[in-house]
């Protein structure tokens, strides 16, 4: 039996040596190492018309240094906030994201995204849910909030807050709620004041 294995092992090596005649090989087919170009995925712009609670349309465009808000490039900072109604650190940081806000809100906003479908949370509940934290931000509702989340690296946990200059460029990722100074840190980068 471990002759049949050492002929057969044999043979192939044989067969595997005398198959490839470097005269019928086309280099062009052959990875190096030296020669390989990086794979670069390319960016696509995209376009985003997020809808808050009482019908205003939030328009933005993704660019490759951040978002462009339309009403708001040149003029405020923008905090995207990606939340749920049923999350704990959510809920428990909106006195928080209040308190910015109205500390910086001549130069800032919040844009609170709602990472809820709409039939398990109607526009309504979440009016009342507004209501009862006495939310003072947008929130916006729907299809293109999930677009979206998409789009600021794949948004898979929440809170996921992704912080933005008045010009549109990326300035921080918050995984989770944080203190009000650490924000603050930040929200002064973005606004120019630091």
């Amino acid at each position: 039996m471990k002759i049949n294995y050492i002929i057969i092992s044999i043979i192939m090596a044989l067969f595997l040596f005398t198959g490839c005649d470097s005269k019928d090989i086309d280099e062009s087919l052959i990875a190096n190492a030296k020669n390989n170009t990086p794979y670069e995925e390319k960016f696509v712009s995209r376009t985003f018309k997020l809808t808050t609670t009482n019908g205003k349309i939030i328009e933005l465009t993704s660019t490759e240094k951040g978002l462009d808000f339309k009403d708001y490039k040149g003029e405020k900072a923008i905090l995207v906030d990606v939340f749920a109604t049923w999350c704990p650190p959510c809920i428990e940081g909106i006195p928080v994201l209040k308190e910015l806000r109205e500390k910086y809100k001549d130069d800032f906003e919040i844009v609170s995204v709602l990472f809820e479908k709409e039939e398990d949370k109607p526009t309504s509940e979440v009016i009342e849910f507004i209501k009862k934290y006495n939310i003072t931000y947008p929130v916006t509702v729907g299809e293109e909030n999930f677009k979206l989340a998409k789009d600021l690296d794949d948004v898979q946990r929440i809170p996921e807050l992704f912080l933005f200059s008045k010009d549109g460029e990326f300035v921080k990722k918050f995984l989770g709620e944080s203190d009000l100074e650490t924000y603050e840190e930040y929200v002064k980068i973005a606004i120019g004041k630091k």
